[in-house]
């Protein structure tokens, strides 16, 4: 890796810690609130929060079109345009804030009843809308800071505020329960802590001279060119979203015994979120470095780093999903029971789908970067619609099944555009070459799958086998890795001890 300061494994590695510390401070508060709050009120939390964030969608994809264009105005050091163009963003989240806080007291004040809620539970779930309502302006002004630093490769920065965020939120379950603190007094306290990260980003992003200062700017003209493209992102986020959002809608119509199956979905769907949310950060680290990469318009340096940063990806994506396929079952049965071990080839599919299509990040980011994205929308729109009918068609014979049979469908025909047009007609690549480096570390990883099954390791303690198959495991497919020199154990080495010396020299 020679981005300059190691960007990418920085990024990852901290971004790796505040989502695994996140995931974990969200494995202990879940029952916590629920004991000290109990199932109803903890039930009104989720609402208020789900709700809110559907209205994310009010975004209309100006976070990925900042970045984008963040990042080359930075490289370009046109510092007035960023300037311009980040204030005239925080004018439009303040109006985006503005409708976000009036939808919420419009159902405040004349939709509340279509909650099917007790009459105290109303007052209550009021008053979590009139807080998320006073903090909505807030919350969406932060947006253009998270922008300018990702455009400007701080994003290590933002992870480990997230992670001081975290850990305030776990004190802050302690302290409720402790001081015996009311749920509206609680989600009070969390959405504070939650919005006042703004505090540090715009001191940071003011610091490094990307905006001066707080103040709406209105400079339309140029934002514009912002808001067209992010238009077109919009339209694959809405696409991307009902394919994954819809499943369980499309379950709970079509499937016998609906709940059951619906349930079914929902605990694999815990399960891979995990390894969605790590491998997801891939697409936001390399934006902003493939922006840059175009503006140069070197073909060998874009080429490297398809080549280069796919094998990586591949690598840490067969890391990430192998463990839990090799550990399905044990999985299964220590989540929710020996009863439910029938869904474990289900996830098993599910999982080597996923990593199918986090592969493919590097490419993504590029194709992102160029703004040639009304291809990319059709195959989003196809892959996602035709997955869906396929989904429902199949839902008698599969049950749950059928929206894995349905997502691998979408991932394989949205993929299929990327392999057999975007890679060879846009960027210039060639597509067998990218598809050796995702199957060569995949097959490997496979591979020691199977000699980790061939020793038969069983305990009673489903957690101690869990941890001694996933390790024999590891050091099977990080020895095959070197062995192979699909990473060079020396180069590897190098970046780190840099990257070690450049944050001691911080």
């Amino acid at each position: 890796m020679n981005f300059k300061n190691s960007y990418v494994l920085k990024s990852f590695l901290w971004g790796s810690i505040a989502k695994l510390l996140d995931a974990s401070i969200k494995f202990v508060s879940v029952p916590l609130l629920l004991n000290h709050y109990g199932k109803s009120n903890f039930g009104l939390i989720s609402l208020a929060i789900s709700i809110n964030a559907y209205l994310g969608l009010l975004d209309m994809g100006i976070n990925t079109g900042a970045v984008k264009y963040f990042s080359e105005w930075i490289h370009l050091k046109k510092n007035d345009l960023l300037d311009s163009v980040a204030r005239t963003s925080i004018t439009f989240y303040l109006i985006i804030g503005t409708i976000n806080a009036l939808v919420l007291l419009i159902i405040v004040f004349s939709g509340i009843n279509i909650f099917s809620l007790s009459g105290s539970q109303k007052s209550v779930m009021s008053d979590l809308f009139i807080i998320l309502a006073v903090f909505a302006i807030i919350n969406w002004s932060t947006s253009v800071f998270n922008q300018l630093l990702t455009a400007n490769e701080d994003i290590y920065y933002l992870q480990q505020i997230n992670i001081y965020k975290s850990i305030v939120g776990i004190i802050l379950i302690y302290a409720a329960i402790y001081f015996q603190l009311s749920l509206v007094t609680y989600f009070f306290v969390f959405t504070l802590v939650n919005s006042i990260v703004l505090v540090p980003f715009y001191i940071k992003a003011k610091t490094d001279g990307l905006i001066k200062n707080f103040l709406p700017a209105f400079d339309w003209i140029n934002f514009k060119e912002v808001f067209k493209y992010s238009l077109a992102i919009l339209a694959i986020g809405i696409f991307s979203f009902s394919a994954t959002k819809l499943r369980p809608i499309i379950l709970a119509i079509f499937a016998e015994g609906s709940a059951d199956v619906v349930a079914d979905y929902r605990i694999m769907e815990t399960i891979t979120i995990f390894v969605i949310s790590i491998g997801g950060m891939f697409l936001s680290i390399f934006l902003p470095k493939t922006s840059k990469l175009l503006l140069e318009n070197d073909k060998s340096k874009i080429d490297n780093f398809v080549y280069e940063y796919t094998s990586y990806t591949s690598i840490v994506c067969v890391v990430l999903c192998f463990p839990l396929i090799l550990n399905s079952t044990e999985i299964l049965v220590l989540y929710v029971g020996k009863s439910y071990t029938h869904l474990s080839n289900w996830l098993i599919i599910w999982l080597f789908t996923i990593l199918f299509y986090l592969h493919n990040s590097p490419i993504a980011s590029l194709i992102l970067s160029t703004g040639k994205t009304k291809l990319l929308v059709f195959s989003s729109a196809t892959s996602c619609i035709i997955s869906l009918i396929v989904n429902a068609a199949l839902c008698k014979y599969f049950e749950v099944g059928s929206a894995v049979i349905g997502y691998s469908l979408y991932i394989l025909i949205h993929m299929s555009f990327y392999y057999f047009y975007f890679n060879k007609k846009i960027l210039g690549l060639n597509s067998f070459k990218v598809f050796k480096l995702f199957v060569f570390p995949t097959t490997l990883g496979i591979v020691a799958i199977l000699i980790v099954t061939i020793f038969n390791i069983n305990f009673s303690n489903l957690i101690f086998q869990i941890i001694v198959k996933t390790t024999l495991w590891f050091l099977i497919f990080i020895f095959f890795i070197f062995f192979t020199n699909i990473l060079n154990f020396s180069k590897l080495k190098k970046t780190l001890i840099n990257l070690k010396q450049k944050q001691i020299s911080r």
